[in-house]
């Protein structure tokens, strides 16, 4: 059984006990009202009768014989006006009656001390009377003085006043339940689709989110759940986009592998096997030692790309303007042998960084910029302080970079033109160091490109302000 129908269960069944005790004690409570105050008048009419039957034998002779009493106040009773209008018996002391009026109700209860009055209720064919019971004293001898009032009608209509409650309690009832029903239906509505949304979630459908239309706490379980599946399809996609990567990353690594080593193992077999002229065992040899030189890159950059993902490295202070220095110089040999120009414009400022790392992403930088430089083309290193920290840029003014490659820029392996980075040494890994490197140092590389123009990347370093040191 399902939460809200446990609900609508429990609320029917306390609402059922709640209506059949509350109406039954009401009016039971109306019924015993009334019947304390038929009695509280048998008892007065009681009284009154009494002492009006005490004042008619007041001055009367005291009679020799019970029977000679019970003459006496019989005649007494009988000529009396004053007691015209009460229906009544009077029994001698032998309990038989002097005198009584017709339907007068005799039984039931009996007489107590002399002057007490004694109130109950009888039964005679079906109808209810309220009887009253007093022993006086008349003409020298005790007689009993009965009082009946019929009150059936007071138990007709509290037996009718049941009925029609209990007929308002089925139609209240059922309106309860119909509204209990509507109200835990749709008050529990996030439940439901909280569950439907969770089972699909457990389906694979990562995308399913709950509608949020309260503020409440249901309404906050909801907006929490649509908080964790939104977490948990980020996590999902994020994990499908590292496994992506790295089924791309094998794939690119086995083709970067096997062909030079194609090519390596043939020409050295052609070596092993066969006799050659000079000019071609040159050429082999040529082509063996340039693709065992980008293996070899290769395998540096791998090692140094694996080493990052584990090394915190210990940040210093470095003048960065001394740092461009030493990189210029050690990129200077490959821009003259390539013809390319390298300028530096480069702000006295004291950063915080690895110097050792900074200018491995440096020059790794400088170097595709050379690579995509025509002869007598020129690249900028610049470094400028701004308000958001300390500016790194390399600007060429090259083939550019296409607007569908600067997204996969940085993936390991992937290069803009594979034909043309094999021919220059590249293995497709500088910029996925570079990456790496610039977020060991709490920044990223922003690439800015249009192809035939030339491209800038740039990243942001933390500079310490002079009033700093």
């Amino acid at each position: 059984m399902s939460f809200a129908w446990k609900m609508i269960l429990a609320v029917s069944l306390l609402l059922a006990l709640s209506l059949s005790l509350g109406g039954a004690a009401v009016v039971d409570r109306a019924f015993r009202t009334e019947l304390d105050a038929a009695c509280r008048n048998a008892e007065e009419d009681m009284q009154l009768f009494g002492m009006t039957l005490e004042a008619l034998c007041l001055n009367r002779p005291v009679s020799d014989t019970a029977y000679e009493a019970g003459e006496m106040v019989r005649k007494l009773v009988e000529d009396s006006q004053a007691l015209s209008h009460y229906e009544y018996a009077v029994l001698n002391p032998a309990g038989i009656p002097v005198v009584e009026t017709p339907g007068i109700v005799t039984g039931g209860i009996e007489p107590g001390e002399l002057g007490v009055i004694r109130v109950g209720v009888a039964t005679v064919e079906d109808r209810r009377h309220v009887v009253a019971v007093e022993k006086v004293m008349l003409a020298g001898e005790s007689f009993v003085l009965i009082r009946s009032t019929d009150i059936s009608e007071l138990f007709q209509r509290t037996g009718n006043n049941l009925r029609t409650y209990r007929i308002v309690m089925f139609v209240v009832l059922l309106l309860g339940i119909a509204v209990t029903t509507g109200f835990t239906l749709y008050f529990t509505s996030p439940l439901r689709n909280l569950s439907r949304a969770a089972h699909r979630l457990s389906e694979g459908q990562y995308s399913r989110r709950v509608t949020v239309k309260s503020r409440d706490e249901l309404g906050k379980l909801a907006g929490d759940f649509n908080s964790m599946a939104e977490s948990l399809e980020n996590t999902i996609r994020e994990l499908e986009d590292a496994a992506a990567r790295e089924k791309d990353f094998t794939a690119s690594f086995a083709h970067e592998l096997k062909t030079p080593l194609t090519s390596v193992i043939g020409y050295a077999d052609m070596l092993r096997s066969r006799e050659v002229s000079p000019e071609r065992r040159q050429e082999a040899s040529e082509y063996i030692f340039r693709e065992g030189k980008r293996l070899e890159t290769m395998s540096h950059a791998l090692l140094a790309l694996f080493a990052l993902e584990n090394e915190k490295p210990e940040m210093k202070r470095i003048r960065f303007r001394r740092l461009a220095g030493e990189i210029v110089s050690s990129a200077s040999y490959a821009y003259a042998e390539s013809g390319v120009v390298l300028y530096t414009d480069a702000d006295e400022a004291i950063v915080t960084g690895e110097p050792d790392l900074l200018k491995t992403l440096i020059l790794n930088l400088l170097d595709n910029a050379r690579k995509a430089s025509t002869r007598d083309g020129k690249v900028l290193l610049a470094g400028k302080s701004r308000e958001e920290g300390f500016v790194v840029s390399v600007t060429d003014l090259g083939r550019g970079i296409p607007p569908e490659a600067l997204k996969r820029i940085t993936e390991p392996f992937y290069m803009v033109d594979k034909s043309r980075a094999r021919e220059q040494g590249g293995a497709g890994l500088g910029l996925a160091l570079s990456k790496k490197i610039a977020e060991l140092h709490g920044t990223e590389l922003t690439f800015e490109s249009e192809p035939g123009k030339g491209t800038r990347v740039s990243f942001v370093l933390r500079e310490e302000r002079r009033e700093e040191e």
